[in-house]
């Protein structure tokens, strides 16, 4: 029973730090999303297997947009820093807005209180893409965000139709193809395949834990070590 205390203590970090790692995904027409928060200001994005989407996102080479909500109140927000994990083609700017992602890009009328962010040219599509999004200014806390909403823009470049100067006629450019993603992220804890062990190898898998759980097994562990010291002390005395 001497063990018993450490076992405890053991399970307890096991709890937490597996909170501490959870993170919020979505897919859809074959494409992986994952939102990780790393502070109070920043979170990451992840985009897998965009260059194999189906449905009516096959045909999608660029991304556009990305549009998020429920991370809390931006209102003191002055800027958001986008940086991409990986080199890219070209040189792609992003611009930030309050308001919806929309078909027709970012409305900054809505008062949804989420943002809309734009790329510049659209980034060419890769099946791996990685985002660190800071947004500055004052009052973000993204600390308390449960369940993110997502709002993804792929595009293609298309023709100019029509005759320049008269009524109909469209620019050539990027526009949106496809559905328009809007989905909430939902809680999922990712496990090492191998045990957490090796050094290197063994890719995750995912499997769904509810917050909720992780807080009463972590209560369920103190209680346990509160329970066992008052014994030790009983037997002491």
């Amino acid at each position: 029973m001497r063990y018993l205390p450490r076992l405890l203590s053991a399970l307890l970090a096991t709890t937490l730090a597996a909170g501490a790692q959870a993170d919020f995904v979505t897919s859809y027409q074959g494409v992986d999303f994952s939102y990780h928060g790393v502070d109070a200001n920043t979170f990451t994005l992840q985009i897998n297997g965009a260059l194999s989407a189906s449905g009516d996102w096959a045909p999608a080479t660029n991304l556009g947009y990305l549009g998020f909500k429920n991370l809390g109140n931006l209102s003191g927000l002055t800027g958001v820093k986008v940086t991409l994990g990986q080199p890219s083609s070209s040189a792609v700017s992003w611009t930030y807005s309050l308001g919806e992602l929309t078909g027709q890009g970012c409305n900054t009328q809505s008062q949804s209180g989420g943002i809309c962010l734009d790329a510049t040219p659209d980034l060419p599509l890769t099946d791996s893409l990685s985002f660190t999004i800071d947004l500055l200014g004052s009052g973000i806390d993204l600390s308390g965000v449960t369940g993110p909403h997502l709002k993804v823009g792929f595009s293609t470049w298309t023709a100019a139709s029509g005759k320049a100067g008269t009524p109909g006629y469209k620019p050539a450019g990027y526009n949106i193809i496809g559905s328009l993603l809007s989905q909430d992220m939902v809680l999922q804890q990712t496990l090492p395949t191998d045990g957490g062990t090796s050094a290197g190898g063994g890719s995750p898998t995912a499997s769904p834990l509810p917050e909720p759980a992780s807080l009463a097994l972590a209560g369920l562990a103190l209680a346990g070590l509160a329970a066992a010291r008052r014994r030790g002390r009983q037997r002491g005395d």
